[in-house]
């Protein structure tokens, strides 16, 4: 993952809003945080959906900048107890480099959650927030990713690009898989 390789993935507008060369499309809306809020955490019905649980799982599709992880992540700690865990795996194609994830997350509140995932990335297993969640990332396609895995999600992340940029992530065979790889009541959220 060096920065020449991502240069050719990823462009800068305004500034500091990402921009993807390869699907011609945004990472994320000039307020990407409340979008994530809006779309993904309020989409699953957090926090209530996992008030009760002591292990919650979530899979996403696209990882991105991090920034529906690290705002899960946020959520998570100020709602759960301690002995409450979290699994997070996600999928990611062509993953950013480091500086350009710390460069995208520009939130004060994700500051911290940044900081301590950008100590590990890119590992592929990361366990953050004195152990209470646990960050699992493949760097593949969604496909792939769902074949070979065998965690079951409560709840489920599609945010890749639009289908209309990003067709291989919206397939059936992959509907199939989300499904087969969901727990009973498992809640999706996209756009």
């Amino acid at each position: 993952m060096t920065s020449e390789k991502n240069d050719k993935i990823i462009v800068w507008q305004n500034g500091n809003s990402p921009y993807s060369l390869l699907y011609d499309d945004i990472y994320y809306s000039p307020d990407g945080l409340a979008e994530s809020t809006a779309v993904f955490l309020d989409g699953i019905g957090a926090p209530d959906i996992w008030r009760d649980k002591d292990h919650f799982t979530i899979g996403e599709q696209g990882f991105g900048t991090g920034l529906n992880f690290l705002n899960t992540a946020k959520r998570w700690i100020e709602t759960t107890s301690d002995h409450q865990k979290l699994t997070y795996f996600a999928c990611e194609l062509h993953p950013l480099a480091s500086g350009d994830i710390d460069k995208a997350i520009v939130w004060p509140d994700l500051k911290p959650y940044k900081d301590q995932l950008l100590v590990h990335y890119p590992e592929t297993k990361i366990s953050l927030y004195n152990g209470r969640i646990t960050l699992l990332l493949y760097f593949c396609n969604s496909l792939e990713m769902l074949q070979k895995h065998g965690l079951k999600a409560d709840a489920w992340y599609l945010d890749g690009f639009a289908p209309s940029k990003n067709l291989a992530m919206w397939t059936d065979e992959i509907f199939q898989h989300l499904a087969r790889l969901s727990n009973d009541g498992a809640a999706l959220a996209t756009f």
